[in-house]
């Protein structure tokens, strides 16, 4: 049976930028100074985000692209012209023609300034349609030609795919890495590098009795640690599961020590099989994470005292596909 990959969706975190991230961290938490002034609407807008962010990145619609309609369609082009709302606009000033009143009142270079911004307006927003028309133009041209090698399970075809579609920006800032491994011509296995512990936020902006910055404790924060693994495994499923022609993927969850900086200091804590006619049944949007993945029967390792903790996998496939290709 033939191995392939890994193809990279999100490039593993450096031991530069690893130890540098740490570094910045502990900066940060030494100049935090306990009489600060309370946190702004927005801080505390921005940190419930964060943690939405963090663990509800599964709750999005599940549908797979339709190849064989998107081969039917063939290549496409943009939807909308490039001046679809400022033909009208610039019609409309070349066709003013001062009445009267204009001429009487001194309306007229009021008029042809006020229909010129018109213009202009109208020109930023077909900048910005066309934009997003020929961005989604080009993601469909650039899926359809990895179309014959996505359904050969190339890693490096579905990960185009993936980029193609945005997914890393899916992911940005709350994993570490994404690649994708192949075995055979029906096993697929996505591997994500979760954000390390230390990286998990440590302090709340919350109401109590005017919005404060509050310290997350400890039992909260593996209850967060635990909802983000589930979380971006299950979205890392739906993304595969929407473009690979296969009936299930696995994902493997590994997270680095705290004392480690190597990819060989990084250790698999979650494994789940996700097939597609279970995502299918589920209100992805309405459910948390956590219970879904333990009703998929995920091998996992955690408890509320310490969190998540190394799991041994004994599958020689995954052991083989995911294991450094160096020591440290």
């Amino acid at each position: 049976m033939s191995v392939q990959g890994p193809a990279t969706i999100i490039a593993a975190m450096s031991r530069v930028d690893r130890l540098a991230g740490r570094g910045i961290r502990e900066r940060d938490r030494k100049r935090r100074d306990a009489g600060r002034r309370r946190p702004s609407r927005t801080e505390a807008e921005s940190y419930q985000t964060l943690i939405e962010r963090l663990t509800k990145l599964h709750q999005v619609p599940f549908e797979r692209i339709d190849w064989a309609r998107m081969e039917a369609d063939g290549p496409v082009v943009p939807t909308v012209a490039r001046d679809a709302m400022s033909a009208a606009a610039r019609r409309t000033l070349a066709n003013y023609r001062p009445s009267l009143f204009d001429s009487l009142l001194g309306l007229e270079r009021e008029k042809r300034r006020a229909l010129t911004e018109k213009v202009v307006s109208a020109a930023k927003a077909d900048a910005e349609l066309y934009a997003r028309a020929k961005a989604a133009a080009d993601a469909h041209n650039r899926t359809l030609a990895l179309a014959a090698d996505v359904r050969d399970l190339k890693p490096e075809a579905i990960a185009g795919v993936l980029k193609a579609n945005g997914v890393p920006a899916v992911f940005k800032d709350v994993v570490e890495g994404f690649r994708l491994h192949a075995d055979g011509r029906s096993r697929l296995i996505g591997e994500i590098d979760l954000i390390e512990y230390d990286a998990l936020p440590d302090e709340a902006c919350k109401a109590e009795g005017g919005l404060a910055y509050v310290p997350i404790p400890d039992a909260e924060r593996v209850q967060i640690q635990l909802a983000n693994a589930c979380s971006v495994v299950l979205r890392a499923a739906m993304e595969l599961l929407r473009v690979a022609p296969v009936d299930a993927v696995e994902v493997v969850a590994r997270v680095c020590r705290p004392e480690g900086l190597a990819e060989t200091d990084l250790n698999p804590v979650l494994h789940v099989k996700v097939t597609a006619a279970a995502l299918a049944k589920l209100q992805l949007q309405k459910l948390e994470a956590t219970p879904l993945v333990a009703g998929l029967a995920a091998h996992i390792d955690w408890t509320p005292a310490r969190g998540l903790a190394p799991i041994r996998i004994d599958d020689p496939a995954i052991v083989r596909l995911t294991a450094p290709a160096v020591a440290a």
